[in-house]
């Protein structure tokens, strides 16, 4: 199916940049409203609003901020660790406001599963639903999230 000008200037910007070495979008081919949508479903099935996870994400991040480096406990068996990274970065949608740098790694001692959370990401999850693109670094996978968190 052919883009719109729209999706291709929404793809470019979601794509590699100088903000965003490795961009927001990763190997995914599915359109960005497709990716979205998918996301949606998910949490849906899991009987989870975004709004709850986008809270518990968000709870996590700044723990582990807070924390200044040192690990701290999200729940027994999950810790999140904060990495600080200087600049800002500007939201790929073009929707305003930029987003200091920096991610907190959240991991599930018994699984080692991560989460990489950062402040643009979760902005984007907030404002678009768009928990980034397959094989984004950045991609938080909406149900292992809850799992991690202990929401479900």
């Amino acid at each position: 199916m052919k883009q719109s000008p729209s999706e291709k200037s929404l793809r470019r910007n979601l794509g590699p940049s100088k903000f965003s070495a490795e961009g927001f979008l990763g190997a995914d081919p599915r359109p960005v409203d497709e990716i979205v949508a998918d996301d949606l479903r998910t949490l849906e099935r899991s009987g989870l609003s975004l709004q709850d996870l986008l809270r518990a994400l968000r709870r996590a991040y700044r723990a582990a901020r807070d924390a200044l480096g040192a690990p701290v406990e999200i729940r027994p068996g999950v810790v999140a660790v904060f990495y600080e990274s200087r600049g800002r970065i500007p939201s790929p949608f073009r929707d305003g406001g930029t987003f200091e740098k920096g991610e907190a790694v959240v991991t599930d001692l018994g699984s080692g599963r991560k989460l990489v959370l950062t402040e643009v990401g979760l902005a984007l999850i907030e404002r678009h639903g768009f928990f980034q693109g397959r094989g984004s670094r950045y991609r938080i996978e909406p149900a292992e999230a809850a799992e991690i968190l202990g929401l479900k």
